[in-house]
């Protein structure tokens, strides 16, 4: 147990290395808002699609597509629990605070800090449970979430509501991940193997979605003002929610669904990461309150680096 641990707890340090490299350039004024929105653009659009096209390049078995079907219904429970834990947990008397913390205590960074992980820990197979993850990551935030941050007053009328729920449709299948999930399935399954021209460059995208995803969270960590965050007490309750309960429940889930190793310990890993970097991005496009997220991404990603160790060692003990 003591060895699983500390061999997670290794590459959750490495993880912080380079974040620490994030708030050493942010601080000296290399890396600004204008550059981290275009390094988040090159980590959603290309480096994290050819992360998973590329996990999707291997030899198709049976037991892998009964597993990925694990874990897409092990991310769908997971996420349901998450959501209603959160909302029958966090009380806060501010409105607009209140929906940015379930927000953030529903929702991990499972794109940015889980796929390095699950790469660095499990290797590819990693990032091919892990997809299943993302996926349902996208489908709960552009429905659920979104209608949890709208103003109560912003769908009133049905053909809103209708617009609503195709724009939410359109975001889900036209994200870059899910793109990537489609066409990496397709090509599992009919076993179309990328000429080495193509899949080399692909692999080289691949291998950047460790350094560029850390070094935005180090911005992030570097201009984040933790005061709003630790004076209120639901942000706490919101940590434990993202930190412990929700990789308790994944461990639970994955327990009675018996799923093999690789598949509990992605999910883990997903589960236990820190909250999601759309809580900040989102809470200020439906014009809620963003000091709160941005503080509480902060505070859980700190946290985690105890926490998540002892969560993934765990279920490698487990499973």
């Amino acid at each position: 147990m003591f060895e699983n641990i500390s061999s997670v707890a290794t590459q959750v340090v490495i993880l912080f290395i380079i974040i620490g490299v994030g708030v050493i350039l942010s601080k000296c004024r290399v890396l600004n808002k204008e550059r981290v929105s275009g390094l988040i653009d090159i980590v959603v659009y290309i480096v994290t699609p050819a992360n998973i096209i590329v996990s999707f390049q291997r030899e198709f078995k049976g037991e892998l597509i009964f597993n990925l079907g694990f874990s897409f219904l092990a991310a769908f429970i997971v996420f349901f629990i998450n959501c209603v834990m959160a909302k029958l947990m966090i009380r806060e008397k501010n409105p607009d605070k209140n929906c940015v913390i379930r927000f953030a205590s529903a929702f991990p960074n499972a794109g940015y800090f889980a796929l390095p992980l699950q790469k660095a820990i499990l290797g590819d197979i990693g990032v091919f449970y892990g997809a299943a993850y993302i996926a349902m990551f996208h489908c709960y935030i552009w429905t659920y979430g979104v209608k949890l941050l709208k103003k109560p007053d912003a769908e009133k009328d049905t053909v809103h509501k209708q617009s609503a729920a195709f724009q939410s449709l359109k975001k889900i299948l036209l994200n870059p991940p899910i793109i990537g999930i489609f066409i990496g399935i397709i090509f599992f399954v009919t076993q179309v193997k990328l000429p080495n021209m193509i899949l080399s460059p692909l692999q080289s995208f691949a291998a950047l979605n460790t350094p560029l995803p850390m070094l935005i969270i180090g911005f992030y960590l570097a201009n984040a003002d933790l005061k709003a965050t630790f004076s209120n007490l639901w942000v706490y309750i919101g940590a434990f929610l993202r930190l412990i309960a929700s990789p308790a429940v994944a461990l639970l889930i994955c327990f009675i669904l018996k799923t093999d190793s690789s598949v509990a310990t992605s999910c883990i890993i997903a589960c236990s990461a820190p909250s999601a970097a759309l809580s900040g991005m989102l809470a200020q496009k439906f014009d809620r309150d963003t000091e709160v997220p941005a503080g509480m991404i902060t505070f859980t990603t700190i946290v985690c680096i105890i926490t998540m160790p002892v969560m993934v060692a765990l279920a490698q003990f487990l499973f």
